[in-house]
């Protein structure tokens, strides 16, 4: 029994790390073409624009990466491990996204103690993995605690609110649209949750209707993600706002995990260690991009 629980955590993590890289490489391609096609200093810009982007074979093998390609992965993932487990360790794509940002793209930060910052965050996503998870995802559970959800999903709604409002004001934009596309990918992550649900009970009285809410949410919130991510690209470096995405994208999961979900943690000291680190974190990087 305990080895069984070891191999799927090894493999769920295996996937996760997987998918976090072709996801983040995907990032990273996404944000060369538009350094090209739409630099931040070009000042006739529009969401309209889109459509030469879709002629560039490096911009859709980008798309293609954080869609087709990813999704099968986290899927997996979540199979194996659950969504408050694979959020997490899916996070440490952020690694590899800000090697490429640097190598690829030559983007770096505004001052030398955010990258202190950002090591404290990669340690808090790190931290939250380690806490293990348990608890099996069934619908009947989902149902059980809908009332929760429509709590969580009134918290995402003010933040993302808050965050195109300061958006629009161009007030701290860079952090609101790392929160705004943390929110938008979480809402991605409930959904997969909900399509893995549905695949797994079908049987279910209401298995038809989560599976096709999460393949509703999947797509429509990754189309929404790609073209805010689009936005916040085309006004300067990804390395201003990916961070703070990982603030809500791995905080929000996690409470859908634990709270929507059933699902518990096993080791609470490095759960909540990992969460601090991460609130510290994204605190240090905010200070000097607001």
């Amino acid at each position: 029994m305990l080895l069984d629980y070891v191999s799927d955590m090894i493999i769920g993590i295996v996937l996760a790390i997987i998918g976090a890289f072709i996801n983040n490489f995907g990032v990273v391609l996404q944000k060369r073409q538009v350094n090209i096609k739409a630099p931040p200093e070009m000042k006739d810009k529009t969401m309209m624009d889109i459509g030469k982007f879709l002629k560039d074979p490096l911009w859709d093998l980008g798309i293609l990466m954080q869609t087709v390609l990813y999704l099968p992965f986290l899927l997996l993932s979540f199979d194996f491990l659950g969504i408050t487990l694979a959020q997490p360790i899916s996070a440490c794509g952020l690694i590899f996204l800000i090697l490429g940002l640097f190598l690829m793209l030559n983007e770096r930060f505004k001052h030398k103690s955010e990258y202190f910052g950002l090591g404290i965050l990669v340690f808090g996503v790190i931290s939250i993995a380690l806490g293990g998870v348990a608890g099996d995802i069934t619908i009947d559970i989902f149902i059980a605690n809908l009332a929760n959800f429509w709590i969580l999903f009134a918290i995402m709604v003010a933040l993302s609110g808050l965050s195109v409002v300061m958006i629009i004001k161009n007030k701290a934009r860079f952090p609101f649209f790392g929160v705004l596309l943390g929110n938008i990918y979480s809402m991605v992550s409930i959904s997969m949750q909900w399509f893995q649900l549905g695949i797994d009970e079908f049987s279910h009285a209401f298995g038809l209707l989560i599976l096709i809410l999460g393949i509703g949410g999947a797509i429509a919130g990754t189309v929404l993600g790609i073209v805010t991510g689009q936005e916040a690209y085309k006004r300067g470096q990804a390395i201003w706002t990916i961070p703070f995405m990982q603030i809500t994208i791995n905080i929000l999961p996690v409470l859908a995990g634990l709270f929507i979900f059933a699902q518990y943690i096993i080791n609470l000291a490095f759960f909540w260690i990992g969460l601090g680190c991460i609130i510290v974190g994204g605190s240090m990087l905010a200070r000097f991009e607001v």
